[in-house]
């Protein structure tokens, strides 16, 4: 039984399915109730030990018979040896019932045969078919802006890949991502990867050449549309408080009323400083392009955890740029404002420092450029609105596309026992001393002491002249001396006719106890 429970205890410790579909809490309860039995199955064995060591080698006296049967933890008639045993026998299933809880807050995974979903240019589940695209990208980008980092990523579906570089990662659609979350506990997470299509802007910034060229800034001004009526497209100039000015060029002209959205001027500059919008230009080029991507999915949250780019500008899949060549996202018009809105030059005069700078030395403006990824959500937000997977959209093959099995890799996390070598021994200790009693109960064979023995067998055995030597402990249970006992095998009244001899018990004799005999009966 000891050994059932054992293994039960180790399979619900170390085997990853078993973890996983028990979790933390029902872990402590399988180990808890291992634990409890194999305490009791130790304690049963380890007293019998104790019964036949005091018979056959210890003080073996009444007092120390009735201690061990009751398990008298503070009885001093006792001698100090059973005492000690049966103290330990009590203390070691609250050492070991304590010691394991300690194993709490480990995590197991399992890999997953992932099923075929469909993966496209989305959101976030619920944040489908809002507005025209600009809670997008204040969800998108409001993250990285209020604390900035490279190498990282933010939120759903940001990767901020470098100083100059940012992606916005297709995902799951969200029916799929639903389904995932409505199977998992809440101690559960899944670990998807997937390579996927993204929108990735990258800061080029114009050469010093250019910026010194008026022939280049009137190619640039002219392949951009300067109608006045056409104000979502263009050049887009702002005048700001102290002198300072803000620029947006985007929608190059194209073919048949469609524009390319694919590069992006972005400046900012003060005449009293002597800048010019050509000497404070900034270059954004952005494409479509593989990327690799892990989102944790748990019952209430879906973030992007790991992401990598896969290719270069110019090993992007070209049929896929359409969506940003000739397409209509209208961007100035709807998210001029917002280079306004995410102006670190403002945090200045507003007095607000970057989080985490010192009150003694505030930090306004971020050591990391975060203008592309501003460019890529302004581009992706209006990509989804018009053109995503929920939009009736030419774009299709691009913006949504199934994955099979074999190209989605799915690791379920569970929040369980840390699968520890100490946590392996805790649970090893109760069977190891049931197997050592056992193994003790075997070399002590012949003491005439059975694993049935109790109060029974204590009044069977007594002889009638020991009884008179117990008289006045009816009640109280407690004797005034110490009374040794004998366990002796003699011939009952008929002697060897009989089938079986008779044990019998002493009282207050010094002889040892005798022996069992092989192949004879005792009674």
């Amino acid at each position: 039984m000891a050994l059932i429970a054992f293994v039960i205890g180790i399979v619900a410790v170390l085997h990853k399915a078993t973890a996983v579909l028990l979790g933390q809490t029902n872990q402590l309860v399988v180990v808890g109730l291992v634990l409890s039995i194999m305490a009791f199955i130790t304690q049963q064995q380890v007293q019998k030990v104790i019964l036949l060591y005091e018979a056959r080698y210890g003080a073996s006296t009444l007092q120390n018979f009735d201690g061990i049967l009751q398990r008298k933890y503070f009885d001093l008639s006792m001698t100090w040896q059973p005492r000690l045993v049966l103290w330990f026998l009590f203390i070691l299933p609250l050492g070991l019932g304590a010691s394991y809880k300690r194993f709490s807050g480990g995590s197991t995974e399992l890999i997953l045969q992932a099923s075929g979903m469909d993966f496209g240019a989305t959101a976030a589940p619920g944040y489908q078919l809002i507005g025209n695209g600009m809670s997008l990208l204040v969800t998108a980008y409001l993250p990285f802006w209020l604390n900035p980092a490279v190498r990282r990523t933010y939120g759903f579906n940001l990767l901020i890949a470098d100083n100059a570089t940012a992606a916005i990662l297709d995902a799951p659609l969200p029916s799929f991502l639903t389904h995932i979350q409505e199977s998992l506990k809440v101690d559960q997470s899944v670990l998807m990867s997937a390579q996927v299509n993204a929108t990735v802007t990258q800061n080029l910034n114009p050469s010093t050449s250019e910026r010194d060229s008026p022939e280049y800034w009137q190619e640039v001004q002219d392949s951009y549309s300067t109608q006045n009526s056409d104000a979502d497209k263009g050049t887009k100039e702002q005048l700001l408080p102290g002198n300072v000015s803000i620029a947006m060029w985007t929608g190059q002209n194209s073919l048949d009323g469609l524009y390319n959205w694919s590069m992006t001027y972005l400046s900012q500059w003060n005449l009293t400083k002597g800048q010019t919008l050509e000497s404070q230009a900034e270059r954004f080029f952005t494409t479509r392009r593989t990327c690799i991507g892990t989102w944790n999915i748990t019952q209430a949250n879906v973030s992007l955890v790991d992401a990598s780019i896969l290719q270069t500008a110019e090993q992007a899949n070209q049929k896929q740029q359409s969506v940003f060549q000739n397409n209509t996202l209208s961007i100035g018009g709807i998210y001029f404002k917002f280079l306004d809105e995410f102006n670190w030059v403002n945090r200045r005069g507003w007095n607000q420092p970057l989080p985490g700078s010192s009150p003694g030395d505030p930090k306004f403006v971020p050591s990391v450029n975060t203008r592309p990824a501003l460019v890529s959500a302004m581009l992706w937000s209006r990509l989804v609105s018009l053109n995503g997977p929920e939009r009736a959209s030419n774009y299709g093959s691009s913006l949504f596309y199934p994955k099979t099995p074999s190209e989605i890799t799915i690791v379920k996390q569970s929040r369980t026992l840390t699968r520890s070598a100490l946590l392996i021994v805790i649970l090893s200790v109760h069977p190891v001393l049931t197997m050592l009693a056992v193994l003790a109960k075997a070399l002590l064979y012949g003491t005439p002491i059975s694993d049935d023995f109790g109060l029974i067998s204590l009044l069977a055995g007594i002889q009638e002249n020991g009884i008179e030597k117990l008289r006045g402990a009816a009640l109280s249970g407690k004797l005034n001396r110490t009374v040794r006992i004998r366990f002796n095998a003699r011939d009952d009244v008929g002697g060897e006719s009989l089938e079986y001899h008779r044990l019998g018990l002493e009282v207050d004799s010094q002889k040892k106890s005798d022996s069992l005999e092989a192949k004879r009966k005792y009674g």
